[in-house]
């Protein structure tokens, strides 16, 4: 057990990169996290397992880096991963078709996330005060990070069920993640969040085409 944890620490570096130590946990659930991306990009249902590899990485890694949120949003992320792994084996002849919401369910989708963002900065805003031991700074960005966290649930719910506007959400998820890591001073993760903008574009693409391609069949 003790082995395991010195592994899993953030103190176990691999390798220097331009004076910045990289920990085999951040490597990991980097290239774990690439993979999933891309995988479920095109449709690839290997991208579940991996998604839950990637969870237990990050996990640990947010909970020393004292970021307790994202350590929280990892345990959501584990159980969605199971959730997506049932639908998209669910079989009736092929895999659960590609569908989207509608005008009007999208305004309720929009319109929740941005009340839940609301509601999620004020929590997040209020940490200091309630547990002024374990949060010894201000949040930073406050909302915007509020919206990343709660996009990213819609978005991977909405993946999971097979659904378009999944993409153009997790497009909108990875600008606001560049730029909140950009002005954090987080250039590899800057970079691992460009590479998901790249992947999150092309899985538009291709997830669109395939909806219109359905569409044009029923």
């Amino acid at each position: 057990m003790d082995s395991l944890l010195h592994f899993l620490s953030l103190e176990f570096t691999v390798v220097t990169v331009w004076e910045y130590p990289l920990s085999l946990l951040e490597i990991l659930g980097t290239i774990s996290g690439l993979f999933c991306v891309y995988y479920a990009s095109v449709e690839k249902i290997i991208t579940w397992p991996i998604g839950i590899f990637n969870s237990i990485c990050f996990f640990f890694l947010f909970y020393q880096v004292q970021l307790y949120s994202d350590m929280l949003l990892q345990i959501y992320f584990f159980g969605s991963s199971i959730y997506g792994w049932i639908v998209w084996n669910r079989k009736t002849g092929e895999y659960v078709r590609i569908h989207s919401l509608g005008v009007k369910k999208n305004l309720f989708l929009f319109t929740s996330i941005l009340v839940f963002t609301y509601l999620l900065g004020e929590i997040t805003f209020r940490l200091p005060v309630w547990f002024p031991v374990m949060f010894t700074e201000p949040p930073a960005f406050l909302y915007w990070d509020a919206f990343t966290t709660v996009a990213s649930i819609y978005a991977n719910f909405l993946l999971a069920c097979r659904i378009l506007e999944s993409w153009f959400l997790w497009v909108l998820v990875d600008v606001v993640c560049i730029a909140l890591y950009f002005l954090k001073n987080i250039p590899l993760v800057t970079i691992e969040y460009v590479i998901f903008l790249v992947i999150a574009l092309y899985g538009c693409y291709a997830w669109y085409r395939e909806y219109k391609t359905v569409s044009e069949k029923v």
